[in-house]
């Protein structure tokens, strides 16, 4: 059996299409939440997702997104990410990020996995915290393995004998690789990959949006280093 797990998609079409090309054929695909917000494709990427039938949950930009107010028409152009993916989503869209769910159970050959996005009032997740951090967060989380996403960051840990696994992101890489990052399971083992995409197709799409020109050049950046200063952060305790 072959599952693709991904997660942190968030509206950039090229990365999305380079996993599924570079993941090969699969009989499944798990998706752990946020396929919207901070990207350019917003409504491209909704309909892959719906299109691929995948396993899917909502994160923390779907949900925002939900609650984002309909575009004015006085609003002479985008204020910022949130407001603009709200003025590109069809109701179609809107319906089908409301229908997900916040968590899932899925079994897979490792075991009986609770996915979530996020642990609830948890901090974003690091591979460098230490196991007894990583617990407390996790502990209001059932199950003996647990698969989230949000940190943006790739993470399999046993801690206090539980599984923690923690997706790359597909869209967003924070850890200084800009490629697409994804999971496959084959036959009960899950490893991490990531796959190469058209970074500059992307930029020359966030430039064409007219958001603040200062924000759009760090969002460049971001986007060509999978560094940015805020969001790379290392962990400190």
């Amino acid at each position: 059996m072959r599952r693709l797990w991904i997660a942190d998609v968030h509206a950039n079409l090229p990365a999305f299409e380079a996993v599924l090309r570079d993941a090969g054929e699969v009989d499944d695909i798990v998706f752990l939440g946020d396929i919207v917000g901070f990207g350019p494709h917003p409504a491209e990427c909704v309909d892959l997702l719906w299109e691929l039938d995948a396993l899917a949950i909502a994160g923390n930009h779907d949900v925002e997104v939900l609650c984002a107010p309909p575009p004015s028409e006085s609003q002479s152009g985008p204020v910022n990410w949130l407001h603009w993916t709200r003025a590109q989503l069809e109701d179609d869209h809107l319906l089908y990020i409301e229908a997900l769910p916040a968590d899932t159970t899925v079994q897979s050959g490792f075991g009986e996995v609770s996915a979530i996005h996020h642990p609830v009032a948890a901090p974003y997740l690091h591979p460098a915290m230490p196991d007894a951090v990583l617990a407390d967060w996790c502990r209001a989380t059932p199950g003996a393995v647990v698969a989230f996403a949000h940190s943006h960051r790739a993470m399999d840990r046993a801690v206090d004998g539980r599984r923690l696994i923690c997706l790359p992101a597909v869209g967003q890489p924070r850890d200084g690789d800009p490629r697409a990052g994804y999971a496959l399971e084959v036959d009960g083992a899950l490893s991490f990959h990531r796959a190469a995409y058209d970074v500059e197709q992307v930029v020359a799409d966030v430039r064409a949006i007219g958001l603040d020109a200062s924000f759009t050049e760090r969002w460049i950046a971001f986007l060509r280093t999978g560094y940015d200063p805020e969001w790379s952060r290392p962990y400190r305790q």
